[in-house]
């Protein structure tokens, strides 16, 4: 194990630690059996860094493997999952464009070509493919950190056609997710300043009350979190 990783595990379960939740030893075995893989450790550690943010907002977080969380906030309980997305070359691309040009708009997140598929429909095919995950009886919400700028402003739009693939599916798993949740990590900020969305699926067979997608919908981030998943 390397002394970067070390340290990053061991800052990560200091926080959480002090911040109060729970489930810390199971996770942090997780962590250090993960130690020497790193964009594997990272995943694990945005679990970390997602949980702070819980912990920020008034909810009691338990750390867990399938589903990553469980959340709850006056009595009211969430199963999190989370999904790393990395930055993408189409982003390194988009970027180096910007540098060069200054007398045209660049058109910036087209992921079609270089991906296959565009942002919001990674966001529904990570959705649709953790169905296995979701708790049953019970609102899940899946959480996207997100260090790749081609997925800001994507998640109204992955939620809408998510709630549309529901529609076509048989799959009733589909219908446990209640929301999802886009973290846009770093130096990334929507358009109205906030780095924080989060948007209710409409076919959810649980869906969460009114008080926690009010509470949902109100946090930001505010604390540092390195490129590579370090959280304190």
């Amino acid at each position: 194990m390397s002394n970067r990783a070390d340290t990053a595990i061991a800052q990560c379960i200091a926080a959480l630690g002090a911040a109060g939740a729970t489930g810390i030893d199971q996770y942090e075995q997780r962590l250090r059996n993960n130690a020497d893989e790193p964009e594997v450790l990272e995943d694990f550690l945005l679990e970390g860094r997602a949980a702070l943010m819980f912990l920020r907002h008034r909810f009691k977080v338990g750390m867990q493997d399938k589903p990553d969380l469980r959340i709850e906030l006056d009595g009211e309980v969430v199963y999190v999952e989370v999904k790393h997305f990395r930055e993408k070359e189409r982003d390194r691309e988009d970027e180096r464009e910007m540098r060069a040009t200054q007398e045209r708009l660049v058109v910036t997140g087209e992921l079609l070509e270089s991906e296959g598929a565009e942002a919001w429909q990674q966001i529904v095919d990570v959705a649709v493919n953790k169905a296995p995950q979701y708790a049953s009886d019970a609102p899940n919400v899946l959480v996207v950190e997100s260090s790749s700028p081609s997925l800001e402003l994507m998640i109204g739009t992955a939620v809408h056609d998510y709630d549309k693939e529901v529609l076509k599916s048989d799959d009733d798993r589909l219908r446990r997710l209640s929301g999802i949740m886009l973290v846009q990590t770093d130096w990334i900020t929507s358009r109205d300043g906030r780095n924080v969305d989060f948007y209710p699926t409409s076919e959810a067979a649980t869906p969460v009350s009114a008080h926690m997608a009010a509470a949902l919908s109100a946090i930001v981030t505010d604390m540092p979190c390195g490129k590579r998943g370090e959280c304190g």
